[in-house]
């Protein structure tokens, strides 16, 4: 019979110890965070052995367990935290590590009005940035529709301005001219002979040295006062040369 109450005794467990702690816990605001006060009830896990338990002990436990909840929280959602927080606790206590089990835990989550007011200024930055993503992908929608679509062709842009399309899904605007359009379009495509002749000879005087670089302006400025004007081959020169120097601008 001794033996069961020493065995009785050593199985009662430790009492309970209240602590609480004040922590700052980030959100999903960036550098932004909710002041924590977190109540903590937890007493010595008799069945481990181990050295002293300090509260520090206490504190980091329970921090592991809300951490993550409140940093996938916005700090604009500070009721919301809370409610995700609790049920977190409510799921994973009691806990036991450490030499310690962590009966219960109620955590108040708390911000200042200079916070509240920085992430509102993000968010209405962010929104401005949606908008503006959202309108940047209309305009190239709609360029792309012009171009590709449109315009393609003069029978295709003639037959698009015959059905009288509204302009704010992708028609022409009133009193554009369709043709001049298309012949603009049509001169500056990648495909147009002057581009892939311009291509071309860039690729070409890339290839040069700086030596055969100024022997080609200088054909190519002699032919233009030959077939132009010495005016003309004095601006390519002056033009060639600031291009090669920008500083000279």
């Amino acid at each position: 019979m001794g033996f069961l109450r020493r065995r009785s005794a050593r199985a009662t467990p430790s009492p309970v110890t209240v602590h609480v702690f004040t922590d700052r816990l980030d959100t999903a605001n960036a550098g932004l965070a909710f002041d924590a006060s977190i109540r903590v009830e937890w007493r010595r896990d008799l069945s481990t052995s181990g050295g002293p338990v300090t509260p520090r002990t206490v504190a980091r436990m329970t921090r592991r367990i809300v951490e993550k909840t409140v940093r996938e929280t916005s700090v604009l959602r500070l009721q919301d935290a809370e409610e995700k927080v609790e049920a977190v606790l409510r799921d994973r206590l009691p806990l036991r590590g450490e030499g310690v089990e962590v009966v219960r835990a109620t955590v108040a989550l708390t911000t200042d009005d200079e916070t509240v007011r920085a992430a509102k200024r993000v968010q209405r930055l962010l929104h401005e940035q949606e908008l503006d993503e959202l309108a940047r992908r209309q305009v190239k929608a709609r360029a792309d529709f012009l171009r590709e679509v449109m315009f393609a062709d003069p029978a295709s842009a003639r037959l698009y301005a015959m059905l009288d399309i509204p302009e704010r899904i992708g028609g022409a605007r009133e009193g554009m001219d369709v043709d001049e359009v298309v012949r603009r379009l049509n001169e500056w495509s990648p495909r147009s002979r002057w581009v892939v002749t311009a291509q071309i000879l860039y690729d070409f005087v890339n290839g040069l040295s700086e030596s055969g670089r100024e022997d080609l302006l200088k054909i190519v400025a002699s032919a233009i006062a030959t077939l132009g004007t010495t005016e003309q081959a004095d601006e390519f020169l002056h033009t060639a040369h600031i291009a090669e120097d920008p500083l000279k601008r």
